[in-house]
């Protein structure tokens, strides 16, 4: 397996033939529910500051296709829209 090394930008990952190792943590900028992405992808990954009702949330959530929505990791309840 090749190794890559980035200090910016984006990695892009193939669902279930690729592993990321992380060796030092990784950094989330926190975003407003208003602030992400208009047409996400299957597994994007954010933390989340407000949910769309303007609620604090501090939370890290993901986007899932199946009902087309992002969910919270902790519990994978669905983050409110507004």
């Amino acid at each position: 397996m090749a190794k890559t090394v980035r200090t910016s930008g984006a990695y892009t990952l193939q669902p279930t033939s690729e592993v990321v190792t992380l060796k030092n943590g990784l950094l989330f900028t926190p975003v407003a529910f208003a602030n992400l992405p208009s047409s996400p992808a299957m597994g994007m990954v954010a933390f989340l500051t407000t949910d769309g009702a303007g609620a604090t949330k501090n939370k890290l959530c993901y986007y899932e296709t199946a009902n087309n929505r992002w969910n919270y990791v902790d519990d994978n309840s669905a983050v409110a829209t507004s």
